[in-house]
């Protein structure tokens, strides 16, 4: 039979891998959306002649967040995850 301690310790492991995961995937759709947008961007060259400014030396993919909100999010979602195995266990018996 499994203890409390154990009981508790695998659920979080499963938790944290089901965040892990989860943002895996999101950083994996941001960077394949990027490329994708990319990939299929046509410059409109005609209007281009009109206007003359400076263009950028600098390309950037989506934006850049604060590493605290990752690290909250990651928490939060394995929190989440945690109390949804937890109750999906209870309900099995």
């Amino acid at each position: 039979m499994v203890g409390k301690g154990e009981f508790f310790l695998k659920t979080a492991v499963q938790a944290v891998f089901i965040s892990l995961m989860i943002h895996m995937l999101y950083i994996a759709v941001t960077i394949g959306i990027g490329c994708w947008e990319t990939k299929i961007y046509q410059p409109n060259i005609v209007n281009a002649w009109e206007r003359v400014y400076m263009l950028q030396n600098e390309v950037v993919f989506g934006h850049t967040g604060s590493p605290v909100v990752y690290l909250f999010s990651f928490v939060v979602i394995a929190v989440i995850s945690a109390i949804i195995i937890r109750w999906h266990k209870t309900l099995r018996g």
